[in-house]
């Protein structure tokens, strides 16, 4: 009888202390999941952190509307220099393989606008329409196709040689997109003395390369509200 009741008493230690294990077995399994859940949720917040901001935020990550008092900071380009007027910021740097000044444009809603120009060839209209046309497709891979389009070309021709009549050969270049809320705008104003002599009738850089960002919602002033006029009484003129 008592190696019975011995057994029996053995056994019931056996089945708490298996009991015992499960349990904690079960614990460190939630712990563990517990962790990994922690592990991911840290690693989703980074990603939405380092998502790339679109031009429905911004222009490079520079929200719409922000204040001329926080600058913003390019790589590769000279800290901004900021206008009398505390109107503009402009950085003078690269983009790709151009060389560019990059202005930003604020309004009374904040900042509004950014407008790059373009380092041109002033001898070749040849060599400003290829890059108008690199722009083009750079941007058409990241935007889509414009939605608009608008070429000229006119004048002579880089043979004309005729050193006593000087003329000036012309090209206008312009395309548009429409990322809602923002625009596109890339626009060439292409203007070359023909023929080149070596010394210019008209100095200075005459060929403008500008592509710019804005966002409409953002780019009125209040100096550009127009009260409405009460107007007389047509009796009262005629």
């Amino acid at each position: 009888m008592k190696r019975i009741i011995l057994s029996l008493y053995i056994f019931s230690i056996l089945i708490a202390q298996n009991e015992v294990a499960e349990n904690a077995a079960d614990t460190t399994n939630t712990v563990v999941d517990t962790t990994a859940l922690n592990e991911q949720s840290s690693i989703n917040i980074d990603e939405d952190m380092n998502l790339d901001l679109g031009l429905d935020f911004g222009y490079k990550g520079y929200k719409w509307g922000s204040s001329i008092s926080t600058l913003p900071g390019l790589d590769n380009f000279t800290d901004a220099q900021t206008s009398a007027d505390q109107k503009s910021a402009k950085l003078f740097g690269a983009l790709g393989l151009d060389t560019v000044v990059v202005n930003y444009v604020y309004s009374d809603s904040g900042f509004w606008k950014v407008e790059i120009d373009y380092e041109l060839n002033n001898n070749d209209i040849d060599d400003q329409i290829d890059k108008f046309i690199r722009l083009e497709k750079n941007i058409s891979e990241v935007y889509g196709n414009p939605f608009s389009t608008e070429q000229t070309v006119n004048g002579p021709s880089s043979s004309y040689s005729n050193i006593l009549h000087i003329k000036y050969s012309r090209s206008f270049y312009r395309s548009s997109w429409n990322i809602s809320p923002a625009r596109i705008l890339l626009i060439l104003n292409g203007i070359i003395q023909q023929p080149q002599t070596e010394n210019s009738i008209l100095e200075g850089e005459l060929s403008i390369l500008k592509l710019v960002y804005y966002n409409p919602d953002y780019m009125q002033s209040a100096g550009d509200q127009v009260e409405n006029q009460v107007l007389p009484s047509i009796y009262d003129i005629y």
